[in-house]
C-alpha cells in the first residue's frame, strides 16, 4: 500500500473512533437521539477538517485541531467523572481502564502513525 492509501486508513479509523466515542459520552448523558445528533457532528466536521487539511497541502493543522479537541473532551470528562465519584483509587482505575484501552491509547497510537506518514510524504 501506498503511504497516501494508509495515511487515508489511518485518517478513517481515528475519524471512526472520534465518532463513536462523542456519541457514546453524549448519549450516556443526554440520550440516544443526542448521542445520535452529536456522532453525525462530529463526522461533519472531521470530513470538512479533513477536506480543508487536503486543500491546504502541507498543513495538517486543519485535521489535528479537530481531533485533538475531539479527544481531549472525553478525556476531560472521563477524568471529572473519576474526579467527582466517591470511590477507592482502584475503583477510578477500573472504571478508566476500558476507556484508555479502547479509546485513548489507540489514537494517541493512530496519530504518531498519521503524523509519521504524513511527514514522510512531505519529505519526498
Amino acid at each position: 500500500m501506498s503511504d497516501r492509501t494508509l495515511r487515508f486508513i489511518i485518517a478513517l479509523a481515528i475519524t471512526m473512533l472520534l465518532i463513536f466515542q462523542i456519541g457514546s459520552l453524549i448519549s450516556g448523558f443526554f440520550g440516544t437521539a443526542w448521542g445520535a445528533i452529536s456522532a453525525v457532528a462530529v463526522a461533519a466536521v472531521s470530513f470538512f477538517s479533513a477536506r480543508l487539511a487536503k486543500a491546504s497541502g502541507k498543513g495538517s493543522l486543519w485535521y489535528l485541531l479537530p481531533t485533538v479537541a475531539f479527544t481531549l473532551i472525553p478525556i476531560s470528562l472521563m477524568i471529572w467523572r473519576g474526579i467527582t465519584e466517591d470511590a477507592t483509587w482502584f475503583d477510578r482505575l477500573v472504571m478508566i481502564t476500558p476507556f484508555v484501552v479502547g479509546f485513548g491509547a489507540p489514537i494517541c497510537l493512530l496519530l504518531l502513525v498519521y503524523y509519521e506518514l504524513r511527514n514522510r510524504s512531505i519529505g519526498e
